[in-house]
């Protein structure tokens, strides 16, 4: 079997991952590390792809290093709103934009192994108190889907908006993964922290902001549909996997039997939770079944007087320790770290770049993984539609709804965890 990584290889970068520092951003070093991830994220992919054992995901989780996916993630979320633009306004025409997209792309595959290993359970439940701080970072990139612009590539463009390109391109990446995120840290409240479940629902109030992006839709335009990190052709009915995150994340948040202690259905809640129920289609309904309650649920909400909501449960707050430790390290000087590091990031020299061209063209093996698309092009084993989840048993058989799987089962099950 094809692999970016042999096991031992995979023990001993998860071994020594460890937190990096803001002033280290771009340096050789940072490039080594960067290297690191990448081949991680892609090894995890075809693990996950050809349903192998999932060496990555155990390894994260035995050396508890999820932690440190999320730090990286969130450090260089602040470095991009912080220190690039004091770098943009001492250098507005570089010579060279590579190591720049190279930073903000970091924080782009941190974010997808994020999503590759937190499907599973047991690592959600491995972020422990980082779970308060990852929950933060990913709801932030979810809310930037309301307001980011995308644009398509211009000869024309100066270096700066070339940068903010893809800058945007990127978040806007980031922010669809974020939203699968969400709904795996939703699944496993029970085996978090107290006070995230608090965060979820009273200080994020992810129920009204998924309502948002729901009505925004920013994964369909001009007849196309954004899935596997690219746009592909659409009917205006098929069930994008992103929208099905957003459905299924509403449908645990809001029949979650604890929700009415900690989400008091105020009158603006409920107005802005009955926009959905136009978009609740027979159509959509049949493709994800789960939903015919979540309807239901809405329906009577609507004629509900919740005036009297039960009082919010007491809870010691917890620090979002990640993102503290991280300002507090570089004490607010972003235009001082900005003029140390513009020599770095806008280098000129040419067998500098090159040598970190050649690291990362050996990471990004893009011809290895395009035999391991599965994953995003999954099939319901039913029917052939595009599938969403798949066997809590096995793990091995996709399905598009709840009704093909139990309509698959009497063929299924003989092959189910042997």
């Amino acid at each position: 079997m094809e692999s970016i990584l042999l096991p031992s290889e995979i023990e001993l970068y998860i071994d020594t991952m460890m937190p990096q520092k803001m002033e280290n951003i771009g340096s050789q070093q940072w490039f080594d590390w960067h290297q690191r991830i990448q081949k991680l994220n892609q090894q995890a992919l075809i693990e996950a792809s050809v349903l192998k054992e999932e060496q990555v995901k155990e390894t994260l989780v035995s050396f508890g290093k999820l932690n440190v996916l999320t730090h990286e993630a969130i450090l260089i979320n602040i470095w991009k709103h912080k220190v690039l633009p004091h770098i943009l306004k001492l250098q507005p025409y570089p010579d060279s934009t590579f190591i720049v997209y190279s930073i903000l792309y970091h924080e782009a595959v941190c974010v997808a192994l994020l999503e590759l290993v937190l499907y599973h359970p047991n690592c959600c439940e491995a972020l422990e108190d980082t779970s308060g701080d990852l929950l933060e970072y990913v709801t932030g990139n979810v809310s930037q889907l309301l307001s980011v612009k995308l644009t398509e590539p211009n000869n024309q463009e100066a270096p700066v908006d070339e940068i903010n390109r893809q800058k945007n391109s990127l978040t806007f990446d980031i922010g669809i993964r974020s939203l699968s995120i969400v709904r795996y840290i939703a699944e496993n409240l029970e085996g978090l922290p107290l006070n995230v479940r608090s965060k979820m629902y009273a200080d994020y109030d992810v129920p009204v902001l998924f309502t948002e992006i729901m009505l925004a839709a920013p994964w369909a335009k001009n007849g196309k549909v954004y899935s596997g990190g690219s746009w592909k052709a659409w009917d205006n009915e098929q069930l994008g996997q992103s929208e099905a995150q957003v459905w299924l994340t509403l449908r645990h948040l809001l029949l979650d039997p604890d929700c009415p202690k900690y989400y008091p259905l105020t009158e603006s809640r409920r107005n802005h939770l009955a926009k959905l129920l136009p978009l609740m289609k027979p159509t959509l309904l049949d493709q994800l079944s789960p939903l015919i309650e979540l309807n239901h649920w809405l329906c009577r909400v609507n004629f509900l007087d919740q005036s009297a909501a039960p009082p919010k449960p007491l809870l010691i707050e917890a620090l979002l320790e990640i993102k503290e430790k991280i300002l507090r390290q570089t004490g607010g000087k972003w235009k001082k770290l900005a003029e140390k590091q513009l020599p770095v990031v806008f280098t000129t020299d040419k067998t500098l770049l090159f040598d970190i061209a050649s690291k990362l063209s050996d990471a990004y093996n893009a011809e290895l993984l395009e035999k391991f698309e599965v994953k995003s092009q999954a099939k319901c084993a039913q029917c052939g539609k595009e599938a969403i989840q798949r066997c809590g048993r096995c793990q091995k058989a996709w399905y598009c709804n709840r009704i093909c799987q139990t309509d698959h089962w009497g063929e299924h099950k003989k092959q189910c965890c042997l």
